[in-house]
C-alpha cells in the first residue's frame, strides 16, 4: 500500500524562522521520493510523532490561523497527490514524477498551456470562503473537520468534487457517509479502533489524530448547515450558480430538557470540605465562580485580572464573549456575588495576570463530575441521548461539565427575571436569541406562578348584594350608569339571566 508521509527540514529561514515541510511517498518497486511541498511552518507547529501540523493554541491568533490555514493546504496536497498516484501507472515515471505533482498543486497557472485559470477548485474555494469569515477558534475548528470530511468522502466515492456538478443526491450520500464513518472501523482484541481493510486507504492517506465516532442527528445536522453556509457565500461571490441545497432538506436540530443545578446544590458544593484533595478543591471553586458569571468556557479561559472592574456599586466581570465578538461584539457585565468576591480573593497571588490556576479544558470536566460525586450531587436527570434521540435517566453528576454551570447560572436566573432578554443580557446572548431556550426550563413552579396570573380578582356577590344592585336607586346618569354596569358583571359571570337583565332595563326605563 502506498505510503505518504512528512517530515521538517532542518533548515530553517532567516527571515521568517520557519521550516518547509517536506512530503515523501513511497511504494514497493517504486522506491522512496521527496518533494519539497513549498509549505513552511514555524517548528512549534509540526509534530514529528504524527507527521504533521499540530495546533494546540486556545486563541485564534494571526500565526495560530496560519497555522490552520497551512494545515489545510497540505490536507488537499496529500488528496491531490493521491488523486495523482490512482491515476498514473507508476512504473513509467521519473524521478521527478513526486516533485512535478506537488509543482502542479501548488503553481496550477504554470501547467495551462497559456490558458489563465479562471475558476476554482471545490476546496480553493472552501479554503477562500474560510478566510474571509470571522470566526472563534472553536468555529474555525469545526469548518475544518468537516472540511477534511469531506475530503475523506472524495476519497471514499473514487470521484472529484466539483463545485459547479454537485447535487441534493449527493449532498445525501455524503450525509449518509457522516453517518455511517465510524462503521468503517473495527476494535482488534487490544481495544484499538481501525479501519478496516476496505476503507484502510482512505486513512493512511488522511491519518486523523482521533477516528470518527458515532455522530447524531444534531452533529450531523451542524455539519449540513455549515456545508449550506458555503454554498450560499459561493452563490453570493459569483463561484457558482449551483445550489444543491434548494431541493435538500437539513432538518432540524433537537435539544432536551437544560439540566442544572439548584441554588441550594450549587451551595452544598461551594460549602462542601475539600481540603484534603486541592485539585478538586481548586476547580470546585472555579466552577462555582462560573455558576455565578454564566460565561462560556472558551471567555473563563479567557478571563484576567484586567476583567474586573470596580466601582460604586461593586465589583464586577466584563468581557466581550469570544464566540460572537466578531459578529455581535456585545459587552458582558455581570457584578460578583459575595462568595464570587471571595473566590477570586482566595486566588489573588496565584498570579499577576490569572484569575485561577486552570488546567486543559477537559480535564475541568472531568474533575467537575468528580466534585459532584464527591459531595454526593447524585440525583437522576433526564436527558436526551444524541445518538438515538430518546430520552434516558443519568446521574446528574455523570453528566456535569463546564457547560452545566452555564446553564445553572441563567436557569436559576430566569426562575427569578422571566425576561430573557434581561438574562440574555449577562449570559452574552443576543436578543431574541434561539439558543437561549435551551439554558432555562419552564419547571413546575414557574407553571404555578403563570397559572396563578390567569385568575381574576372577581369574587361572585351575595343574593343580599346582587338585590342591593338591582334595587339601588339611580339619581344621576352617573349613578344609573354605574348601576347598568354591575348588573352587566352580573350578567357576565352567570348571576343574572339575560331575561332577568331585560327585565331590570324595562323596569329602569320605567322610572
Amino acid at each position: 500500500m502506498p505510503k505518504i508521509t512528512c517530515t521538517l527540514s532542518s533548515k530553517i529561514s532567516k527571515e521568517t524562522g520557519e521550516s518547509e515541510i517536506l512530503i515523501r511517498f513511497q511504494k514497493r518497486g517504486f522506491g522512496n521520493k521527496r518533494a519539497h511541498s513549498h509549505i513552511w511552518i514555524s517548528r512549534p507547529f509540526f509534530d514529528p510523532e504524527s507527521e504533521d501540523i499540530k495546533i494546540a493554541a486556545r486563541k485564534l491568533t494571526p500565526e495560530v490561523r496560519d497555522a490552520y490555514d497551512k494545515k489545510g493546504k497540505l490536507e488537499h496536497l496529500k488528496t491531490f497527490v493521491i488523486r495523482a498516484i490512482q491515476d498514473t501507472d507508476l512504473s513509467n515515471v521519473s524521478d521527478d514524477w513526486l516533485q512535478d505533482t506537488v509543482d502542479r498543486f501548488t503553481f496550477p497557472e504554470k501547467y495551462i498551456d497559456g490558458q489563465k485559470k479562471d475558476n476554482l477548485t471545490f476546496f480553493e474555494a472552501f479554503d477562500k470562503f474560510i478566510g474571509t469569515r470571522k470566526l472563534s477558534v472553536s468555529r474555525y475548528k469545526h469548518y475544518r473537520v468537516l472540511e477534511r470530511i469531506l475530503l475523506r468522502w472524495e476519497l471514499y466515492r473514487c470521484k472529484k468534487i466539483e463545485i459547479d456538478s454537485i447535487t441534493a443526491d449527493d449532498l445525501e450520500d455524503f450525509r449518509k457517509f457522516v453517518r455511517n464513518e465510524h462503521k468503517f472501523f473495527r476494535t482488534d482484541k487490544s481495544g484499538n479502533r481501525k479501519p478496516t481493510p476496505k476503507y484502510a486507504k482512505i486513512y493512511a492517506f488522511l491519518p486523523e489524530s482521533r477516528y470518527p465516532v458515532e455522530r447524531g442527528d444534531n452533529a450531523i445536522n451542524s455539519f449540513m448547515k455549515m456545508f449550506r453556509a458555503f454554498y450560499n457565500w459561493c452563490t453570493r461571490q459569483g463561484i457558482t450558480e449551483n445550489d444543491p441545497f434548494r431541493k435538500f432538506t437539513i432538518g432540524s436540530q433537537v435539544y432536551g430538557s437544560p439540566v442544572y443545578i439548584t441554588a441550594e446544590e450549587r451551595e452544598q458544593i461551594y460549602h462542601a470540605d475539600l481540603s484534603q484533595d486541592k485539585r478538586l478543591e481548586t476547580q470546585r471553586d472555579i466552577f462555582i465562580f462560573q455558576c455565578f458569571i454564566g460565561c462560556r468556557i472558551s471567555d473563563l479561559y479567557s478571563l484576567t485580572k484586567k476583567n474586573l472592574i470596580t466601582d460604586n456599586r461593586g465589583t464586577y466581570v466584563e468581557y466581550v464573549p469570544i464566540k460572537t465578538k466578531d459578529e455581535n461584539p456585545n459587552v458582558v457585565k455581570v457584578y460578583l456575588t459575595e462568595e464570587a468576591k471571595a473566590i477570586v480573593d482566595k486566588y489573588k497571588d496565584y498570579d499577576e495576570t490569572k484569575l485561577f490556576p486552570l488546567i486543559a479544558q477537559q480535564n475541568y470536566n472531568y474533575a467537575i463530575k468528580d466534585v459532584f460525586h464527591k459531595v454526593s450531587i447524585e440525583r437522576m436527570v433526564t436527558v436526551r441521548n444524541p445518538l438515538t434521540g430518546e430520552n434516558e435517566q443519568k446521574c446528574i453528576a455523570d453528566v456535569a461539565s463546564s457547560h452545566m454551570a452555564r446553564k445553572t447560572f441563567i436557569g436559576n436566573l430566569y426562575k427569578q427575571v422571566k425576561d430573557p432578554n434581561l438574562v440574555g443580557k449577562l449570559s452574552g446572548h443576543k436578543e431574541g436569541s434561539h439558543a437561549f431556550a435551551r439554558y432555562r426550563n419552564i419547571d413546575d413552579d414557574l407553571v404555578k406562578e403563570m397559572s396563578n396570573l390567569m385568575e381574576s380578582d372577581y369574587k361572585p356577590v351575595t343574593e343580599e348584594e346582587k338585590s342591593e344592585i338591582i334595587n339601588r336607586k339611580a339619581e344621576t346618569k352617573d349613578e344609573l350608569m354605574k348601576k347598568l354596569a354591575e348588573i352587566q358583571q352580573l350578567v357576565s359571570s352567570g348571576q343574572i339571566s339575560p331575561e332577568e337583565f331585560s327585565t331590570i332595563i324595562k323596569q329602569s326605563a320605567t322610572k
